[in-house]
């Protein structure tokens, strides 16, 4: 009866680490990619204001 029990949430376990990597994965690198782009527009934003300061 244990064994059946062990191999019923093991194969639950599983499953629900299956779906969570599926769902946090993409979750991971829209947030990677937001920071990314939020690093990239800090960098260039003196850069703007030095152009607008010349004109």
């Amino acid at each position: 009866m244990l064994t059946r029990a062990a191999l019923f949430y093991d194969a639950e376990t599983t499953l629900w680490i299956e779906k969570f990597s599926k769902t946090f994965e993409p979750v991971l690198m829209a947030a990677i990619g937001v920071v990314i782009g939020a690093i990239v527009v800090l960098l260039y934003m003196p850069i703007f204001d030095l152009a607008g300061t010349l004109q």
